[in-house]
């Protein structure tokens, strides 16, 4: 029985790194790496317990092999000489079968010191930062890799890169953190961005499903007509005209799980209703009910909280146009902020739909885009959306910056 884990990144000082196997199984394989450039020394130790070992063999990936028999080879050192990807592999042999763990090992040349100004107290707080290239790194940054003071690995998305110049990078920054460590020099590492591990949600619906979302009526999809960025667009399609009364078949829903949250994304209707909103951007709490925290409506961008509302900035709104919206909820200072295509819109109070203040403490528990409930045509009416984005905020945002100049 052969189980792909998970992966190694060889990081700052020393590292303790333990794969967690699946329910059932046997193998756990810890690996103490120093990280000093290269040569990369690991000291790899079998954590699984098993106690009729016959013997064990460490294939460490670049042709290279250990084999002892008994207690022996419970830990291992191996050097490797060049920064590089490695599946390195433990099988035990046992009185009655043999087990393996494999795992990738990744080495890196370089490292750079990222100073943080302004840190935050809020753990996991998503930050964006422009990453220049740097002598040795990959052109298309596919080698970089963040940790924290102890070693831990920092969860990053690559939002866009120039090939050879710089990129706009997001992560999940931990709390208080003044500074992190960029890895780089792998030219085997491949991206291991991910952006479901940075943002409380997102959604670019190049997955071309709605998997990310916890529910979904049958009126939304994924298409390809209309696109904002990439090859894929969400889509709302309402096809009852005149449905007075807010149907599931019309939602996509996602939890979220947090308080003062920023939303934002890229939006477009087909069509202004008749006698209310033509798309919606909702956060939802368990017991004060929904805020609409935006919608387009009439020509108009605007909110609701138990009346409809044009911000201080009333920008018209047009059909079959993308917009970029952005959207803050700042429940401590009872306020919303909004902003279409960077332009600031103003300021309302944060309100739930009923005209109740939202309190500072709230948590909204799910996130929503809701279609339109009526328009003018007997035509389906589209409420699209791409490149969604849903994380905490901040009212003075973290700045990293290269520590010492690149």
């Amino acid at each position: 029985m052969t189980m792909k884990i998970g992966r190694f990144v060889l990081i700052g000082s020393v590292l303790t790194l333990l794969l967690i196997v699946p329910a059932g199984a046997v193998p756990a394989l810890t690996a103490n790496v120093t990280y000093a450039g290269v040569p990369a020394a690991v000291l790899f130790s079998d954590a699984s317990g098993i106690a009729d070992a016959v013997s064990r063999t460490w294939s460490f990936g670049d042709g290279t092999e250990e084999t002892a028999a008994g207690p022996e080879g419970r830990a291992v050192v191996h050097t490797y000489p060049a920064p590089g990807s490695y599946n390195a592999t433990l099988s035990i042999t046992t009185r009655s079968s043999v087990v393996s763990t494999t795992a990738t090992v990744e080495t890196f040349a370089r490292r750079q010191e990222i100073a943080v100004a302004n840190p935050s107290g809020t753990d996991g707080l998503e930050v964006a930062a422009n990453v220049a290239h740097l002598p040795g790194m990959r052109p298309d940054f596919a080698d970089i890799r963040f940790v924290d003071a102890n070693g831990t690995p920092v969860s990053y998305w690559i939002e866009n890169a120039v090939e050879g110049s710089h990129a706009r990078v997001w992560l999940s920054l931990p709390e208080n953190a003044t500074a992190i460590t960029m890895l780089y020099g792998n030219p085997e590492a491949r991206d291991a961005g991910d952006p479901d591990a940075v943002f409380l949600f997102f959604e670019d619906y190049e997955r071309r499903d709605l998997s990310r979302w916890s529910f979904c009526g049958s009126n939304a999809e994924v298409q390809t007509e209309v696109v904002r960025d990439g090859a894929y667009a969400g889509d709302i399609n309402v096809s009852e005209p005149d449905l007075r009364r807010l149907a599931n078949n019309r939602i996509c829903l996602a939890n979220i799980s947090a308080g003062q949250v920023i939303i934002e994304g890229d939006f477009r209707v087909s069509e202004f209703g008749r006698w209310c909103g033509s798309g919606y951007l909702q956060a939802w709490n368990e017991t004060g009910g929904p805020v609409y925290a935006l919608h387009l409506r009439n020509g108009s961008v605007q909110y609701y909280d138990g009346v409809h509302r044009n911000f201080s900035a009333d920008l018209p709104a047009r059909a079959d146009t993308w917009y970029h919206i952005k959207v803050v909820l700042d429940t401590p200072n009872a306020t919303r902020y909004a902003w279409m295509d960077d332009k600031y819109l103003g300021s309302a109070p944060l309100r739930f739909s009923d005209g109740r203040p939202v309190p500072k403490d709230v948590v909204f528990d799910d996130f929503a885009l809701i279609g339109s409930s009526a328009w003018y045509s007997g035509d389906p009416h589209h409420f699209y959306a791409d490149n969604i984005v849903v994380r905490r905020y901040v009212p003075v945002e973290p700045v990293l910056s290269y520590a010492g100049g690149p």
